[in-house]
């Protein structure tokens, strides 16, 4: 039988009477509406079954200083193998199908398991002709103290990136490109960001 602990003689919880129960049925109740638990420092945002190549993001998170800033929020969302972020609407950012919250740890780093995302599967007008634009993972990213950031990760073997347009994009923006590598689980890349200090508001 499960028993209450007291300073001296352990009594069933039977005997604690109505006002125990009461105050475990508010425990539970707080507990199921309450907020969310903070999101951790890694995170898988595909199940097995997702099709497309495995990655694997080792990231970190430091100031101007290169301090690592922990507990900094990172909002992740992108495209799924095919180029599309939802089936029905594939440019439809906001709802992207893969997504999901991460925080630096107190070394600042982060770890992401997903896929390599697809390009868009359509051209857009930018400058004097259509692009296709690269593959991409968006990252936004806010900490105390810091201005916020958003970011757009692309893969320096994309062929897209060989366009002169993207490379001055990616140059002006300040974009980072990654560089990928074989492991046993598929494909793995370093990433580290860099914020400055301002308001997180």
């Amino acid at each position: 039988m499960l028993t209450a602990l007291t300073s001296r003689k352990p009594r069933p919880i039977a005997e604690l009477g109505l006002s125990f129960a009461i105050l475990t049925s508010a425990l539970v109740v707080t507990i199921a509406q309450g907020a969310a638990p903070p999101p951790s420092s890694s995170i898988t945002l595909v199940s097995d079954s997702e099709p497309g190549q495995r990655l694997t993001i080792h990231g970190r998170v430091g100031g101007e200083n290169g301090k690592p800033v922990a507990g900094a929020r990172l909002h992740v969302y992108q495209t799924d193998a095919s180029g599309r972020y939802t089936p029905g609407k594939p440019m439809d950012e906001p709802h992207a199908r893969l997504a999901g919250w991460l925080r630096t740890d107190m070394d600042g780093k982060f770890e992401l398991h997903t896929i390599r995302p697809g390009g868009y599967p359509k051209a857009v007008r930018l400058g004097d002709r259509d692009r296709k634009i690269p593959a991409h993972i968006h990252i936004d990213i806010t900490a105390d103290g810091y201005a916020p950031r958003k970011v757009q990760v692309v893969f320096s073997d994309d062929p897209r990136l060989s366009d002169p347009y993207w490379q001055d994009w990616v140059r002006t923006q300040g974009q980072p490109v990654v560089t990928v590598s074989q492991s046993t689980a598929g494909q793995a890349a370093d990433l580290v960001l860099s914020l400055r200090l301002g308001s997180s508001h």
